[in-house]
């Protein structure tokens, strides 16, 4: 990505990346966690990444998700575009191609295990301020950057919200 970007390995990691230090000492690179995502090109409004997008980018809002052991792809009612009905069709047409597909469950609860959490970003960045070139916490650190359960339910929007019939 770094070298479809223009940049160094290092610079990447400044703009993109924090390190998690686990408890035996490795390093992982994880996306910087942020109110957005750290792609989003916040003067243009454009992903810095577009012409290259992750796959979980580049069928959004399409989401994967686990219930009971068995993998599902559905709509993000989240995204604006998929309360619009010409765009949820769209959508759908892809949901049977994306099921043909074999993802091994165990890989897809790892990479999703963080998705239910929330954090403070105001207390993250303050975190992250006080760090070198880019931030290395430790897995006790980040967890402690956790919003509560009631923080959390706060944030929570209406997913039943009403599919709008597309304007022409």
């Amino acid at each position: 990505m770094a070298e479809k970007m223009g940049i160094s390995v290092l610079e990447f990691k400044i703009r993109y990346l924090d390190v998690l230090k686990m408890d035996d000492g490795t390093l992982i690179y994880v996306l910087k966690l942020g109110k957005l995502c750290p792609f989003l090109n916040e003067e243009n409004k454009e992903c810095d990444c577009r012409d290259f997008k992750p796959i979980f980018c580049k069928i959004y809002p399409v989401i994967i998700t686990l219930e009971d052991e068995k993998i599902n792809f559905t709509i993000d009612n989240w995204c604006k575009l998929s309360r619009k009905k010409a765009c949820r069709t769209y959508f759908e047409t892809a949901i049977p191609l994306l099921s043909s597909f074999a993802i091994p469950v165990e890989w897809l609860r790892y990479v999703t295990s963080y998705d239910y959490l929330s954090f403070d970003y105001d207390q993250l960045e303050k975190c992250r301020r006080g760090k070198n070139k880019y931030a290395v916490f430790s897995l006790e650190e980040l967890l402690s950057l956790q919003k509560t359960e009631i923080e959390t339910a706060s944030l929570y929007i209406n997913l039943s919200q009403k599919i709008e019939e597309p304007v022409f």
